[in-house]
């Protein structure tokens, strides 16, 4: 199996290369340089100078940096501090197998379909505290010693999951800058994403969801979006193909029983969607 990822309407492989725990870093780390690969770096203890395309940002604790393919970068590590961080390293490659180009800010945007805030391009995210554990724990599997065994398409699955989780971090920091107001309404958001979990098969409309939480379906959208970046079937939506992944990955029940369990009477429609979301057909997503 091959894992890949829907990014700007292309189906691309994940590599890993490396996950590291740096930790001490003085002077020069890097020359100013640019590489075909994203580095997903997230600063734990310390002080340092990142310079990436030309801005020069001052590296402290909490803060995220996601450097895409053939952005110039270079970085320094305080003299006096020191400078710890997490890094991971990863490659996209295309159908051609080569290196792709592709920007990790403008896929969030892709996937959520709302613009992230301006200072997100100048600079790196500040990682609200209550985030960061939700992010270190992607982090963390793929240091885990006992994963240095994993298979290279197992170790793609885990850069997955950071990325997913990286883009749930950044997008949950970008709503908290930039949309001051949404937070009203994050009670009655959380109640309809665990009621369309546990009705994840169910045939759910906008107006029972709206009624369950005594919105109009207008209202409930708008909300919603705000806080998902997804109007609430879209939401739904994306919920059942997640777990569609799962079946496939880790059971051997068949396409149109997995279809069924999630809601979908017609096979061909569902497997028209996960192609959609996930790049291939069902039935070549399964682990050989």
């Amino acid at each position: 199996m091959s894992l890949r990822i829907l990014m700007h309407d292309r189906s691309l492989r994940i590599e890993h290369i490396t996950t590291d725990r740096k930790l001490n870093r003085r002077g020069m780390i890097t020359h100013y340089h640019q590489h075909p690969v994203f580095h997903l770096m997230f600063i734990t203890e310390g002080q340092g100078t990142f310079i990436i395309n030309d801005r020069t940002t001052t590296a402290s604790p909490g803060l995220l940096y996601m450097i895409s393919p053939n952005e110039r970068h270079q970085f320094y590590g305080d003299e006096r501090l020191g400078l710890n961080n997490l890094e991971c390293t990863f490659l996209v490659r295309d159908e051609q197998d080569e290196p792709a180009a592709a920007n990790f800010l403008d896929w969030v945007e892709e996937k959520r379909g709302l613009p992230l805030p301006e200072s997100f391009r100048q600079g790196p995210v500040a990682v609200p505290t209550h985030l960061r554990p939700f992010l270190l724990d992607g982090f963390n599997r793929l240091l885990d010693p006992a994963n240095r065994y994993m298979t290279a398409e197992h170790l793609s699955l885990m850069v997955a999951d950071l990325m997913l989780r990286t883009e749930e971090t950044i997008w949950q920091a970008g709503r908290e800058e930039d949309v001051p107001g949404i937070h009203g309404g994050a009670k009655e958001i959380d109640l309809l994403k665990h009621f369309m979990k546990a009705h994840i098969g169910d045939s759910l409309r906008l107006e029972q969801l709206a009624q369950l939480v005594h919105w109009s379906p207008n209202y409930l959208c708008r909300i919603f979006k705000a806080h998902t970046g997804k109007a609430p079937l879209a939401y739904l939506q994306w919920l059942r193909m997640t777990e569609a992944e799962k079946l496939l990955l880790y059971t051997d029940l068949p396409v149109f029983a997995i279809s069924e369990m999630l809601g979908y009477e017609d096979a061909s429609y569902f497997a028209r969607l996960f192609r959609k979301h996930h790049g291939r057909a069902p039935s070549a997503y399964r682990i050989i």
